[in-house]
């Protein structure tokens, strides 16, 4: 599927011509989703070179780009205390609609998530991280011995990123950098954490659902936030455990490990059972956090470090 954010944002802005403006939010409906409204304002300031982008503004009138207000102006525009007359506003866009062919997506694949064991034993955990420094993402899997929880196998990948962050559209825009670390290992792991979300996702299909799905592996979500659910007693939950529902079924588990004040939201990615992805989860935790995701976050964090500091002294040496 082509998942062209840029061409999708530009086909919203050629509608908004010479004289107008249009709101983060209609751009964002007119993509599919609301939620895109903030990631608009952010995308267009790391991209401040899009054509058309000074025509954008946020809902009170304020063009998103500092460098708007001249070309505005120009434009034939008054901006009054830096904001722009509402009679000049588009309110609504004609639909592009890429958003809402990925939500459509996400359901049909959705119903290819198998939530039973395969009755095998996981033995190399692997865990992957995604972290971002403008428009990189650096990815690592770490994959550890479940027997002593020492890692066994690391590989990392630099990506570059073309999609922004969107509530519930995280797979577009972690999954090639993270499909690139998994399969730099040099075993397949027996089952792999995901940083996010599985089954607890509006379509039931999280970026670890569509990671394991993607890749045909046996995959977690372990979420520091909640998405969707609420807490429930229904049926019988692990000690110490929360359960979340969601669309009339316990979706997930919230559970607090040792260490720490906040629970991690566990939920089934792909083949693997519920109580198993918690046992899982428990059984590669010493403190705060699988150990896995936190051996991918601690090189991840170091490769952007590495990165700058090699960026200063090139800089430095000019």
């Amino acid at each position: 599927m082509d998942v062209d954010f840029s061409k999708a944002l530009q086909e919203c802005l050629d509608q908004v011509g010479p004289g107008r403006v249009a709101t983060c939010g209609a751009i964002a409906r007119a993509l599919g989703d609301i939620r895109a409204a903030r990631s608009v304002a952010t995308w267009l300031n790391t991209h401040p070179d899009t054509a058309g982008s000074h025509r954008v503004v946020r809902a009170d009138g304020r063009p998103v780009l500092v460098s708007a207000s001249s070309e505005l102006e120009r434009e034939g525009f008054q901006l009054v205390r830096g904001r722009v007359s509402s009679g000049r506003i588009l309110d609504v866009l004609q639909p592009v609609g890429l958003l809402t062919t990925l939500r459509d997506e996400q359901r049909k694949l959705s119903d290819r998530v198998v939530e039973l064991d395969t009755g095998r034993q996981f033995e190399r955990i692997a865990g992957v991280d995604a972290g971002y420094d403008g428009d990189a993402m650096y990815v690592v899997a770490a994959c550890v011995d479940l027997k002593d929880l020492n890692p066994i196998d690391i590989a990392a990948v630099r990506h570059h990123v073309d999609f922004p962050y969107i509530p519930t559209y995280l797979a577009y825009r972690e999954f090639p950098g993270i499909e690139a670390a998994v399969r730099r290992l040099n075993q397949r792991p027996d089952v792999l954490l995901v940083d996010g979300h599985g089954r607890l996702h509006p379509a039931l299909f999280g970026i670890a659902c569509y990671v394991g799905v993607r890749l045909d592996l046996p995959t977690i979500g372990v979420a520091k936030h909640p998405l969707v659910g609420r807490v429930t007693k229904r049926g019988h939950s692990p000690s110490g455990v929360t359960a979340i529902e969601f669309r009339g079924q316990v979706r997930g588990y919230a559970w607090t490990p040792p260490g720490c004040e906040r629970p991690n939201f566990v939920s089934v990615g792909h083949r693997i059972s519920l109580d198993r992805a918690l046992e899982v989860v428990r059984a590669s935790t010493l403190r705060r956090y699988p150990e896995p995701l936190k051996i991918a976050d601690r090189i991840g964090r170091e490769m952007k470090r590495n990165k700058r500091n090699e960026k200063r002294e090139k800089g430095a040496t000019r």
